[in-house]
């Protein structure tokens, strides 16, 4: 046997026993040792996006459980820009809409069970779609009702407060963010990537003046109440792979104080991975900016409204926290055409922000589409 061939029956020894070290030796258990369990659980689902290019529309728990609905929204995406779905956990009447376990959520009969969260997560990773859940929170008519001792009081009657169309869990009640901790928990253990709370807040409009928070027995302001809410689920999800975004008025980002809600832009952006402005035109007075009807000027509008609060933002060191605005994709007293979902976008994109969420209540995006397509 000559130097060469020698050389190769050695190296082929060598082979031979790394490979009985692999698959005989090493036990297979051992190669998921030190990796978290909710990981491997999650992994499956993960399908992610460069930070702020989330390009999305939102989708109702009842158009999730709906297969048409949900191949109409699929083919949208195939065939625009579009790369994300907003779709909902938690309704803006406290309803859960997917296949939850958790017990309080029987107990008060929150849930709905519109779809199989594990199936619409299996389908969109499959696609290529980012994943984005709704989480209506202090918003909830169920959980008031049957937990009242949970409520935001009416003084005059000492019964759950009826406000802005809907009853309020108190917003300092830490029994009602463990309810809500407990749902994030559920959501990411499944796979979400991405939790977005919305009506993040107290009541804004209605019966307010009648509003009594009895578990705020320390006299702290609605600010520290919404910010330690984040706080404690940044704490309580450091284990879970998963980003915690939040809706906010336009409005938050023009006026420095908390309206009366509880949303301080400067207090809530550092435990946000994103913030996410909700600047529809329809939704500002009559001469905004000297507009007589700022629904008609939705470039100038949106653009106002996103550079005042990049500007704060920008002013936070380590904020880490990127603008993702709402697009309003509906009408009322002025018709959006294919131009006003473009200027808005447009609006966006010249401030150098990728993304955006385009909302329409009743889920049509016929004209987002024919606007994506032009």
């Amino acid at each position: 046997m000559n130097r060469k061939q020698e050389n190769f029956v050695n190296a082929a020894k060598t082979l031979t026993i790394i490979l009985i070290c692999v698959f005989f030796i090493i036990p297979f258990g051992n190669l998921e040792a030190g990796i978290d369990p909710c990981f491997i659980k999650c992994n499956p689902y993960a399908w992610d996006i460069e930070p702020g290019t989330q390009k999305a529309v939102y989708i109702t728990g009842i158009s999730a459980g709906s297969k048409t609905k949900r191949e109409e929204i699929y083919n949208l995406i195939e065939t625009t820009e579009l790369n994300s779905i907003v779709f909902d956990v938690k309704d803006d009447w406290g309803y859960i809409d997917y296949n939850t376990d958790i017990e309080l959520v029987e107990e008060t009969g929150a849930n709905k069970n519109y779809y199989d969260l594990d199936l619409l997560l299996k389908e969109m990773n499959a696609r290529g779609i980012y994943g984005i859940a709704r989480f209506v929170v202090f918003k909830d008519s169920i959980l008031p009702r049957a937990r009242p001792e949970f409520a935001i009081a009416d003084k005059r009657t000492g019964m759950p407060l009826y406000s802005e169309g809907s009853y309020w869990p108190d917003i300092y009640c830490e029994e009602v963010w463990d309810y809500y901790i407990e749902i994030v928990k559920e959501l990411a253990s499944k796979g979400v990537r991405e939790i977005q709370f919305d009506y993040i807040r107290a009541p804004a409009r209605g019966n307010i003046a009648y509003a009594e928070y009895t578990y705020n027995i320390n006299g702290n302001t609605k600010v520290w109440a919404i910010t330690n809410f984040l706080k404690r689920v940044r704490e309580e999800t450091k284990p879970y792979n998963i980003k915690i975004s939040a809706d906010v008025f336009g409005w938050t980002f023009i006026v420095e104080n908390d309206q009366g809600i509880g949303q301080l832009l400067e207090e809530i952006v550092p435990f946000l991975d994103y913030i996410y402005p909700m600047p529809y035109p329809s939704h500002y007075s009559t001469n905004f900016l000297g507009y007589g009807l700022p629904e008609e000027y939705p470039y100038e509008v949106v653009s106002y409204t996103l550079k005042k609060g990049m500007l704060r933002i920008d002013n936070l060191s380590d904020a880490g926290c990127m603008i993702v605005p709402w697009i309003q994709a509906f009408s009322l007293r002025v018709k959006y055409t294919e131009r006003e979902i473009l200027e808005q976008m447009r609006a966006a994109k010249e401030l150098e922000i990728e993304g955006y969420l385009c909302w329409n209540a009743a889920n049509n995006y016929g004209t987002v589409e024919r606007a994506l397509n032009r």
